[in-house]
């Protein structure tokens, strides 16, 4: 088992680095940030590669048999299976970190770089409950670091194109928006055998109470040993197809009508799989944002395990997974690479306007750029966090089985039901720096 640090300790231990300047790689005549990589394989083998034009200085990966593909690529680059270690031994190497990590070991390592003075890239959704969240972009602010959420489409010239549709208002009025993805779980059976894989299981648990267990998924297209990926499925460890999708999909009407926090939150779904997993396969969350100066009142409604909008009723073809905007005018249905709009008589004579939104640099380039001080992340986490928080509140809402009122301010639902699902249950020496 592995010996728990706390924050304490561990922050005392890298107290140099708190004095250091948060932009090291400045002494490189290449002008390249130096980065360590927390998570390698799988969603971290592709963040790899979109930082691999500045400096891996550090590989961090709790099992090394997964991360072979990556110790092979960057042979002379040390290699840790403990983040904290990584921290303690080697924080002052490198200038930001890369988080690709499952949802439940998104926050530590980040908050603990952050006081750090280092600049973060997180995979989505930022945290696996909404107080940690919070306390991911305070920090941000806090210490002035560069960040970016792990949103990758959002770089794609798709979402730019529906983004200065929308904020032209050519399709009138906005006052609904529809986000469905058929996408389901894989379900599993909890086995009473003792685990069998190889790495430190309690150092994989990282901040979370409880016993690990080991589990047999059910054959599907997504082939990865337990526990890997397929932890998503499990309220203990992840928040189902919302946490995993929700980000990615509503990352689009937040950013073109300018939504910031709902004001209620109901949802309702249920489990129709085999497996003994606990996340929902089918689900709807209806929220209700309020109007700002940027927009009326809108009411946004996300469905997974559904073909199309009000539980496939409506159907678009070639979008097994959308967003459908509903204006006074007209309608605009779209997906990651395409967008359409609506009816056909309203298409007819309709004429986008003209691109305003200049094309990314690349979703990743985004971050390192700006962590050499050229230009702004568009998903950094004063942005990310308000999206993220919108997410996961879909799910405390069908945990909490009620309706909810979100006081953003405050951070409550003014029901203990719903706000126990607000924070973690981290245990003992795993607490976050605030």
């Amino acid at each position: 088992m592995t010996t728990a640090l706390t924050r304490r300790e561990l922050l005392a231990s890298s107290a140099m680095t708190l004095a250091a300047p948060g932009f090291l790689s400045a002494r490189n005549p290449n002008d390249k940030l130096n980065i360590a990589i927390l998570g390698v394989a799988n969603r971290g083998a592709a963040n790899l590669a979109g930082v691999a034009h500045e400096n891996i200085v550090a590989l961090c990966d709790v099992d090394p048999e997964n991360a072979k593909k990556a110790r092979d690529q960057y042979p002379r680059v040390p290699f840790f299976t403990d983040y904290r270690q990584l921290f303690d031994k080697a924080a002052n190497t490198f200038d930001a970190v890369v988080i690709s990590t499952p949802d439940h070991t998104h926050s530590l390592p980040a908050c603990i770089a952050m006081s750090l003075k280092k600049h973060v890239y997180c995979e989505k959704p930022l945290a696996e409950t909404v107080q940690e969240v919070r306390q991911m972009r305070q920090l941000a602010a806090k210490y002035r670091v560069v960040t970016q959420m792990g949103t990758q489409i959002h770089a794609g010239d798709n979402y730019r194109r529906v983004v200065e549709i929308l904020q032209a208002k050519l399709l009138g009025d906005i006052r609904k928006v529809y986000v469905w993805n058929s996408s389901r779980p894989v379900g599993g059976r909890k086995l009473t055998t003792k685990p069998s894989a190889k790495f430190d299981l309690d150092l994989w648990m990282g901040p979370i109470a409880g016993e690990f267990f080991a589990a047999e998924m059910n054959k599907s297209s997504w082939n990865f040993p337990w526990p890997h990926f397929h932890w998503r499925w499990w309220w203990e460890w992840g928040g189902g197809t919302l946490a995993d999708l929700g980000c990615h999909y509503m990352d689009l009407p937040f950013w073109a009508l300018a939504l910031t926090s709902p004001q209620t939150i109901r949802a309702h779904g249920k489990k129709t799989y085999t497996g003994d997993n606990t996340t929902p396969d089918v689900m709807r969350v209806d929220y209700h944002f309020p109007a700002t100066k940027q927009h009326d009142a809108i009411d946004l409604v996300w469905e997974h395990g559904v073909p199309g909008p009000e539980g496939g009723q409506r159907s678009f073809q070639g979008y097994g997974a959308g967003i459908l905007f509903v204006g006074t005018k007209g309608e605009l249905v779209a997906d990651y690479t395409k967008h359409q709009v609506l009816p056909k008589a309203f298409a007819q004579d309709f004429r986008a306007p003209e691109k305003s939104i200049p094309p990314s640099i690349g979703h990743h380039k985004e971050w390192t750029e700006a962590c050499k001080g050229r230009g702004t992340p568009l998903c950094h986490f004063e942005y990310a966090a308000r999206l993220t928080e919108a997410v996961l509140l879909g799910n405390v809402a069908y945990r909490a089985e009620q309706e909810i009122t979100w006081n953003s301010e405050k951070m409550t639902t003014g029901r203990p039901l719903a706000d126990q699902y607000l924070v973690p249950n981290h245990r003992r020496g795993w607490e976050l720096p605030k």
